[in-house]
């Protein structure tokens, strides 16, 4: 709050040596000296002052404290259900993580093939320690929380994720830096951390972060990880080190495994769900057209990988001529339910079968041509479809299109 008061000189007729007193009372109001004498304390006031300055350790970037929101939240994709935290925000105090990978130079090619032990023994040689997990991952996301260092959409150019096996040397990627100023985080050397790999194991083994790999677009982002053994000495992996006091917050997450694939009779607020989401033609006939909307008769549980569960529903649109026929694959929630893909199966009511990977599901259907199947494959996520697969020979081969 701001004070003024003005000196009225204009006579009074009592008292004016005490309205001087207290308009000179107002006017310092707020100032304290150190002593009784009547120097005027120039102290500025609080919301004038500079911000305090980041601390400053050479070759390190400084990570000031604030909110990191863990590993992938639901919804958002590519996404790793039972290595991955679902977006929980986690409060880190501030720390310090080396600029570059090991040795710390531009220029320098990572030293890598090291054990955990010794990459723990360099930081210590340095004053420093290993970083956390989520140290590293804070350090990626920066302020905004971004999916990778750069951003939310992936771009494997700005960090060589589409170049070969040979580490690229410190720096060489220019445009691949953290919001913080912290570069080379991907593309490069992956980096031991001191953090075991609390996914529902025994904790024997540790996770590493950053690295580069085929699929960038899974392996890019800040939340990624990778087990690995502490006495490896795997030739990708080096280290990066941190400083200052430890953020105690580790990913512990429960992971759930069960039965791959179940079937389960479709009770009808289910039925009535998956319907709501076969495509548009299917769910009423055409104007004027005879025929029905498509009703799900059957359905599986789904379960690709540790605590990811989807439904698969299957059913029939009879039509004049041939019926329209498929399965929606859904994701099911407090919200309701999300539908991931729609596979047709042309003529036929679709069967389900086993793949020969958890990952996987066969969709059996049939058209003009007989009977064929159709492999659906859970990418991370995302469910993508393969080509019709038709029996020769006691095997499958694929069907000409």
């Amino acid at each position: 709050m701001r004070h003024t008061a003005t000196l009225d000189l204009a006579p009074r007729p009592r008292a004016p040596a005490r309205r001087l007193v207290f308009v000179l009372a107002l006017a310092s109001f707020g100032c304290r000296s150190s002593d009784k004498s009547t120097a005027v304390d120039d102290t500025p006031p609080p919301w004038a002052s500079a911000p305090a300055k980041e601390p400053e350790r050479s070759g390190m970037v400084w990570i000031p404290a604030g909110t990191l929101v863990a590993g992938t939240p639901l919804g958002r994709l590519p996404r790793i259900a039972d290595q991955e935290l679902p977006g929980e925000r986690v409060e880190l105090r501030g720390f310090f993580i080396d600029r570059f990978n090991y040795p710390g130079e531009q220029g320098a090619i990572p030293e890598t093939g090291l054990s955990l032990s010794e990459a723990r023994s360099i930081c210590e040689k340095q004053g420093k320690r290993l970083c956390t997990e989520l140290e590293w991952e804070r350090a990626c996301k920066g302020a905004n929380n971004t999916t990778y260092e750069y951003g939310d959409d992936f771009d494997g150019a700005l960090c060589g994720m589409d170049a070969t096996d040979a580490l690229a040397p410190n720096g060489h990627n220019t445009r691949c830096e953290s919001g913080w100023g912290v570069r080379d985080l991907h593309g490069s050397a992956w980096t031991w951390t001191s953090s075991t790999w609390g996914r529902g194991t025994d904790g024997t083994r540790y996770a590493v972060r950053g690295g580069f790999g085929k699929n960038g677009a899974l392996v890019g982002r800040c939340a990624h990880a990778r087990p690995l053994a502490p006495s490896e000495h795997d030739p990708s992996v080096g280290v990066r080190c941190c400083a200052g006091e430890v953020n105690a917050a580790e990913v512990a997450l429960e992971v759930t495994r069960k039965t791959e694939l179940v079937w389960r009779k479709p009770g009808p607020e289910l039925a009535s769900q998956l319907e709501a989401l076969v495509p548009e033609e299917l769910r009423k006939p055409k104007k004027g057209a005879e025929g029905e909307a498509l009703r799900i008769e059957r359905s599986w549980v789904w379960r690709p990988i540790g605590n990811e569960e989807l439904v698969v529903g299957g059913g029939c649109a009879k039509r004049p001529g041939a019926d329209g026929c498929g399965v929606v694959v859904a994701r099911m929630s407090d919200g309701g339910a999300e539908r991931l893909a729609w596979v047709s199966s042309d003529e036929w009511i679709a069967t389900v079968g086993r793949h020969d990977t958890p990952r996987g599901i066969y969709i059996y259907g049939g058209d003009s041509l007989g009977a064929y199947r159709k492999a659906v494959m859970f990418e991370w996520g995302r469910i993508t479809e393969g080509h019709k697969e038709r029996k020769k020979g006691g095997g499958w081969v694929r069907a000409a299109e």
